[in-house]
């Protein structure tokens, strides 16, 4: 199957309506397609109506395919600079304790890694496996961006023409101001994956693996679980705070489990344990009345610190504040993904770009340091 046939069947099969959109009006922006006649569409593919009634773009798949057919090049270029930067349902932290950027850039000297400004470089190589690809790259001041182009193929559980073959990018963010590592990569459906619970895992490890090889280095899985901890241990109950706890599972040393979830609450107050906080808040007076009301005080103050800090959390989300709803950036940190001993970030929705994306990483990194200030 051939690079238009692999982009056809991903736009039909993958990208989600925001994401045909977003290319769609990129497209239009730059003059590869218009939705109307005029002097700026001479050299675009103009969509029209055939009985000539003014057309009224829709943003479709159906209107991505066209323009893919009549603007193969501009489609497929747009396609492959949005990878970069779209964004993406998960990624996965490490850190660098070597010196690495001088091998990054004997690595693009001897063509290991294949600059976008190169003359080298044309279309993103598709490969079947990470240990095969040749990993395209871009840079943006401390950031370097590499990214590992898949050829996925799938079978539909169905008897004929059931074989589709998809374009699946796995995103690098390499930090020269942090040398941390961020890989970036979207979830697939299950007859791309095959069923395999262990996919994730295993591209991870193959990234990994293929990084440490380019760069002659070890990449290092960053505890979140005490980093996530000290960002909740920090957190008060003032509304300045700018993150919150959204969702988190608790599994106590009895055995018993529970989920707390915000879920549409504007006030970002888990139940059960923020209700106790309010309690205690709000009636500090009532609790101070006697020394049984005192005693009643301790004990919902060990049940709230059994339930935050004393039991085990196999996942926790964060979500940051934002004025506008639609704005906020929720991530479930999952910890040792799969027993690993790496974490993975879920981002939920598509208002996670990549510059929040960014933003969420880098807050990390900031309250890493501060903890690692704190243990030294």
């Amino acid at each position: 199957m051939d690079y238009k046939n692999i982009i056809q069947t991903t736009i039909t099969e993958v990208y989600p309506n925001y994401f045909i959109k977003l290319l769609l009006k990129t497209l239009e922006e730059k003059g590869a397609i218009s939705y109307k006649v005029d002097l700026l569409s001479e050299d675009s593919y103009v969509f029209s109506n055939e009985d000539e009634t003014p057309y009224h773009p829709r943003y479709d798949s159906i209107e991505l395919l066209t323009a893919l057919d009549n603007k193969s090049s501009e489609v497929i270029s747009t396609i492959q600079e949005k990878e970069y930067d779209s964004p993406y349902s998960y990624s996965v932290l490490f850190e660098i304790k070597e010196d690495w950027v001088e091998n990054l850039y004997l690595a693009l000297q001897e063509k290991l890694i294949i600059s976008i400004e190169s003359d080298e470089y044309n279309l993103d190589r598709l490969a079947s496996s990470i240990n095969e690809c040749t990993p395209s790259y871009k840079t943006n001041s401390d950031l370097h961006f590499l990214k590992f182009p898949l050829k996925l193929v799938g079978y539909l559980p169905q008897e004929n023409d059931n074989k589709r073959e998809i374009s699946y990018p796995i995103i690098c963010i390499l930090n020269t101001s942090t040398n941390m590592i961020e890989i970036r990569f979207e979830k697939v459906k299950g007859y791309i994956s095959n069923g395999d619970s262990g996919f994730y895992v295993k591209k991870i490890e193959e990234v990994k693996h293929k990084l440490e090889t380019l760069l002659g280095v070890e990449l290092l899985a960053i505890n979140l679980s005490s980093i996530v901890k000290y960002i909740k241990e920090t957190l008060n109950d003032s509304e300045e705070n700018e993150v919150a706890v959204s969702a988190q599972a608790l599994e106590y040393h009895t055995g018993s489990k529970a989920i707390l979830d915000t879920g549409n609450n504007d006030n970002m107050i888990l139940p059960f344990i923020g209700n106790l906080k309010d309690i205690l808040k709000n009636h500090e007076e009532l609790f101070n009345a006697n020394d049984e009301t005192q005693q009643i005080q301790e004990m919902l103050e060990e049940i709230i610190l059994e339930a935050e800090y004393l039991s085990d959390h196999p996942w926790i989300t964060l979500a940051w504040k934002n004025e506008v709803k639609s704005k906020i950036v929720k991530v479930k940190f999952l910890f040792n993904y799969h027993g690993q001993d790496f974490s993975v970030l879920q981002y939920y929705g598509n208002n996670a770009d990549s510059e929040r994306m960014s933003y969420v990483t880098q807050f990390i990194f900031d309250n890493k340091q501060k903890l690692d200030g704190q243990t030294e």
